[in-house]
């Protein structure tokens, strides 16, 4: 048995940890992280090639103020890794006028001042003749949207975390308590403060969050697409053809293919045992993605090349879990909309690790919320 010291340790190196070990080497913090599987892993959430990154964010304006920090943060990271992790393509959200792709994204730009155009069906015929839309429908498009590469993303911040200092540990699972975190090969780390980030692990992790945390399967697709689906031509976009629950989303070609996913979708919320894995894509997801693709996306094939699935851990409000819980610093629920949001929450979480608050705006985020609903 072997016992390493630290200031903090961070369990779990997805999207949320990696970020947080960086910012936590940033301060010169004696951090460890610790990983269950290898840095960049397909298990979790913090994969599949591609994720959309937005500011005119449609589940809230209070999120705003963090984007514009994660750009910020995500551009200093690009610069101390010397690797390109976003493209900015512009974004559409596509929906009907009342619908809370169009409300929300509208609510958020008007308060923040962002930059933004209102298009009828017409007009998004005209401009992006690769979607297909009611007469009914219109869109947004924000100019600060765009495209992160989450594997390079997660490789970047460990990498410069471990460049400043910062001791990684992977290939074992652990257990959590306040101050120590137990590992399956039996070394105990000791720190002043333990940071979870565990993704769909994060429940079995802190057992007072596995009421308020659902985690269930998803499936991305990636479709053969012509020229006209190009990065300079075709935005990410987001598409809600009837209200939350009838919610989908898209890439540009690249590599020749589109990727679409559902972010929700009646009848797709199949429950996932971490531990067990994630189960792979079927002839039925390929069809329910294929529908949407032929149905909206003309001249895209609609049978996949191939697809990849992932785990969603769902609150009941789909806000985040980002705060103190049980003595620990929890970054978890993320809900299928946080990994755009991974530097500022990873600063957030190295202030709540060392300082025991921070000046970023997550106090919406509250672990506690559930258990005192009149927070």
């Amino acid at each position: 048995m072997r016992t390493i010291n630290a200031d903090v340790v961070v369990v779990g190196l997805g999207a949320m940890g990696s970020q947080t070990l960086w910012r936590l080497a940033q301060r010169g913090v004696k951090a460890v992280g610790v990983e269950q599987f290898d840095i960049g892993h397909s298990r979790g959430a913090s994969h599949g090639e591609s994720r959309i990154i937005r500011t005119a964010y449609a589940e809230g304006a209070a999120y705003v103020p963090l984007l514009l920090d994660s750009w910020r943060l995500w551009g200093e990271l690009e610069k101390e890794s010397a690797t390109t992790l976003l493209d900015r393509t512009g974004g559409l959200m596509l929906g009907r006028e009342d619908s809370p792709a169009i409300t929300g994204s509208i609510a958020s730009a008007e308060e923040h001042g962002l930059k933004y155009n209102v298009l009828n069906a017409r007009e998004l015929h005209r401009l992006y003749p690769q979607h297909r839309v009611p007469d009914d429908m219109m869109a947004v498009f924000e100019y600060d949207a765009g495209i992160v590469y989450p594997e390079k993303a997660v490789h970047a911040a460990v990498d410069a975390a471990v460049a400043l200092g910062a001791r990684v540990v992977r290939g074992t699972a652990a257990s959590v308590e306040p101050g120590r975190v137990e590992l399956a090969d039996g070394t105990t780390i000791t720190a002043g403060h333990v940071v979870v980030a565990g993704g769909g692990w994060t429940p079995g992790l802190v057992p007072g969050l596995a009421p308020h945390v659902r985690v269930v399967r998803r499936v991305v697709g990636w479709f053969a697409a012509t020229a006209a689906y190009s990065a300079d031509q075709f935005p990410v976009f987001i598409r809600m053809d009837e209200s939350w629950e009838h919610n989908w989303y898209g890439f540009p070609a690249i590599d020749g293919a589109v990727k679409v996913g559902l972010h929700s979708w009646p009848g797709i919320d199949e429950p996932v045992d971490p531990t067990a894995g994630v189960r792979p894509a079927d002839a039925l997801d390929a069809a329910r993605l294929g529908d949407i693709v032929a149905d909206t996306l003309p001249g895209v094939d609609p049978r996949p090349l191939r697809m990849a699935t992932c785990m969603y851990s769902l609150t009941p409000d789909r806000h985040f879990l980002v705060g103190a819980r049980d003595g620990l610093t929890v970054l978890g629920g993320f809900s299928g909309h946080g990994f755009k949001l991974a530097p500022a929450i990873g600063e957030a979480a190295a202030g709540l690790a060392v300082d025991g608050g921070s000046d970023l705006a997550i106090g919406l985020f509250d672990p506690r919320r559930f258990d005192d609903p009149g927070r």
